[in-house]
């Protein structure tokens, strides 16, 4: 797993170049606000490579809209399972050992425009085909049905392939769905551009075949990635780097529009050890990345983080400890000591939803999967 942490309020980002640093290697014991010019990402000319592409496709499969997808949910999630604001999946789901839930992001990360919704991703453990994308109904609370999509990366004019990262984290910008590319940045997909694909009973075709049809190993739906912004080297975190200024990883991933402009907040898995950093990356109107140099950076005084947000300088992250212990959710202040409540085992990305004042999160491990709403006012 992978994720991210960061935020303070917009003059912290003009600090964040100055600011004094722990030694490499060292991690402080409060979450600290670090030097970011050494992280930038670079879009590359990636949004213009795939839009000729995008828009053949665009005309030879059928097209959907997000509700669309939304009215054709065909399973049924248990609500209140772990509360009143969580649901769990169907009983396949949860004990399947082949995908393991990692992102999750929701309409109120999108700002409006995006039916009342979960979107959680998946990375198959046992395979090769990718991610999947679910788009949970959350317009009413006690009943919740879901459907599963597949991320695809368009390969040529007539043609797609599966998106094989780990997708640690998920961010919903406007249509933009921002992915995790653990070593690499970000990927961005578009929920303006999701195409219906042909059943496929054996779940073993993938693109376009050879009777002009387009498959998805039997997903019905698949979202299209747009472009991606990535870093100049290819970060490692295991072990993690003993350089803070060493390439990212890319593990989790926030929103945060409490701020002018609003940014994503990306951070670090560290496996047993503290330091992961948080970096935020401001965010343009039409909700590509502003400019690709760091607004922000921070390290973190935790370990084993699996998710990360903030909201009006104050941040939450959680912790993975195993499939048999509680995870922790920990809330603080750049320069103060966090207070800590428990989440389920095995928590992974957050995102934060200010208007319900919830932290939301899901769990990964099989037989014990839920998503979650925890109560918890940040700023």
């Amino acid at each position: 797993m992978r994720r991210t942490v960061a935020a303070t309020l917009l003059a912290s980002a003009v600090l964040a170049a100055t600011a004094a640093a722990p030694a490499a290697g060292a991690a402080p014991s409060t979450l600290t606000q670090i030097n970011a010019t050494p992280y930038a990402l670079a879009e590359g000319g990636s949004f213009a490579k795939y839009a000729p592409r995008v828009t053949a496709l665009d005309a030879k499969l059928a097209n959907a809209k997000v509700a669309d997808v939304l009215a054709d949910a065909n399973r049924t999630a248990t609500a209140g399972c772990h509360g009143a604001a969580s649901f769990c999946w169907d009983s396949g789901d949860n004990s399947t050992a082949d995908w393991y839930p990692q992102g999750l992001s929701g309409s109120w990360d999108a700002t409006g425009g995006q039916p009342k919704m979960v979107l959680t991703s998946w990375y198959n453990k046992t395979g090769d085909k990718g991610v999947r994308l679910t788009f949970a109904d959350y317009h009413d609370p006690a009943h919740v049905k879901y459907r599963h999509a597949l991320l695809v990366e368009p390969t040529a004019a007539d043609n797609f392939g599966p998106v094989k990262v780990h997708a640690g984290g998920i961010a919903l910008v406007g249509d933009y769905l921002y992915v995790v590319d653990t070593a690499h940045g970000l990927r961005v997909f578009d929920l303006r551009h999701i195409w219906r694909t042909a059943a496929d009973p054996g779940k073993s075709k993938i693109g376009k075949q050879s009777d002009g049809k387009y498959y998805a190993y039997d997903y019905r739906y698949v979202v299209a990635q747009v472009g991606s912004y990535r870093q100049g080297g290819s970060g490692d975190c295991d072990p993690p780097p003993s350089s803070l200024t060493a390439p990212l990883c890319f593990s989790y991933i926030g929103v945060d529009r409490s701020i002018s402009p609003p940014s994503l907040l990306t951070g670090e898995y560290y496996n047993g050890k503290a330091g992961a950093r948080l970096v935020r990356w401001s965010l343009a109107a039409d909700g590509k990345l502003a400019t690709g140099k760091a607004a922000a950076a921070y390290q973190s005084p935790h370990q084993n983080l699996q998710g990360a947000v903030s909201y009006k300088g104050e941040f939450a992250s959680s912790r993975s400890q195993s499939a048999s212990k509680d995870g922790v959710l920990y809330d603080e202040r750049v320069g103060a000591a966090a207070t800590s409540s428990s989440l389920p085992p095995g928590p992974e990305d957050l995102s934060y939803d200010p208007a319900a004042k919830r932290v939301w999160t899901l769990t990964e491990h099989p037989g014990s999967r839920t998503v979650l709403g925890v109560a918890l006012t940040l700023g």
